[in-house]
């Protein structure tokens, strides 16, 4: 696949046509100091994202800290986010839980909401066999009429989607368009590539394989990094697609230099943290992830001075508050 290829999926679903590639920020949730959601701290977010150029919104993942809210506060968020969008780029919502029953729930919200697409996280904690999650997809897919995605996230999940299941999935549920994969491994993202009959979406989630994921066919990134600096993300996928091949290879470095930061401490504070020293308000965790360390937050002050000299100091856009 050359460098314009652009992952476009099209379903007799009574669904539109829908694009899904290129920069997807996993949008984070802020909070107020009583850790209600800030509705318009996150409409001021998804404005800044969307004037950045991103090519789309992924809702209600990790990032936007999904497994600390109650099922009321999950669709109240992602109606937000979809109002904020307003229709400017297609909005994905995570919409999965722990139970088949519950995701079923979220994602009938999901489609009442008007979502674009849904994404589906492995059920966490129990670690359900993989003939057990094909169940719970297909059970979901066949419960809405929207597009949907799997989210494969094994590191914070329990349990990893095989690709010889999604190919499962998506043979008996036409609804299935691909998947978000955050395994960290491109061996792992070609695999998904080749796990059906027909093309499947593939969008990694860890930032160092971007661009290798992009040369590989994958059809973008979700990425929580560009809650901090969208225009990073934004002028490395646009180099790619212009075959300027040495200036995405140096993007890509300034990405990973980004994202080596997001261990330091306990996720996503490190995103709040670049968020509020770039004069985006994000607000704090929910507890019990407490305040960022000092010493985290110099090494995140030292590579965001490093990133602003390359030009990419995070502004906020025209009308919104900084």
């Amino acid at each position: 696949m050359g460098p314009f290829h652009c992952a476009r999926a099209c379903y007799d679903i009574g669904v539109p046509d829908l694009a899904i590639h290129g920069v997807l920020p996993a949008v984070v949730t802020p909070f107020r100091d009583d850790e209600e959601i800030d509705g318009a701290a996150l409409r001021n977010i998804i404005d800044r994202l969307i004037q950045a150029g991103v090519n789309g919104l992924f809702a209600g993942g990790s990032s936007g800290e999904f497994c600390t809210l109650d099922e009321e506060e999950r669709a109240h968020s992602l109606r937000l986010c979809m109002e904020a969008a307003s229709g400017r780029v297609p909005v994905i919502g995570n919409v999965g839980s722990i139970t088949t029953r519950e995701t079923v729930r979220l994602a009938r919200a999901a489609g009442e909401i008007g979502l674009d697409a849904i994404a589906i996280v492995t059920p966490y904690y129990l670690r359900p066999s993989q003939d057990e999650l094909f169940e719970h997809y297909t059970a979901v897919c066949r419960a809405v009429r929207l597009p949907v995605l799997a989210y494969n996230f094994p590191q914070h999940g329990g349990v990893g989607l095989e690709p010889k299941t999604l190919g499962r999935v998506a043979a008996a549920c036409e609804n299935l368009i691909g998947i978000k994969d955050s395994g960290g491994s491109l061996e792992m993202a070609a695999a998904f590539l080749a796990c059906a009959e027909r093309d499947l979406i593939v969008l990694v989630g860890p930032e160092k394989l971007t661009l290798a994921a992009l040369e590989l066919g994958c059809a973008g990134v979700v990425t929580g990094c560009s809650n901090i600096v969208p225009g990073l993300f934004v002028e490395l996928y646009r180099a790619w697609r212009e075959g300027r091949q040495a200036e995405a290879v140096r993007l890509q470095g300034l990405v990973d230099e980004l994202a080596s930061t997001v261990p330091l401490h306990p996720f996503p504070s490190i995103l709040k943290e670049g968020m509020e020293q770039c004069g985006i308000p994000a607000g704090r965790c929910r507890q019990p992830v407490g305040r960022v360390p000092a010493e985290a937050a110099r090494t995140v002050s030292n590579v965001l001075a490093k990133l602003a000299n390359e030009g990419f100091r995070a502004a906020a856009p025209k009308g919104v508050t900084a």
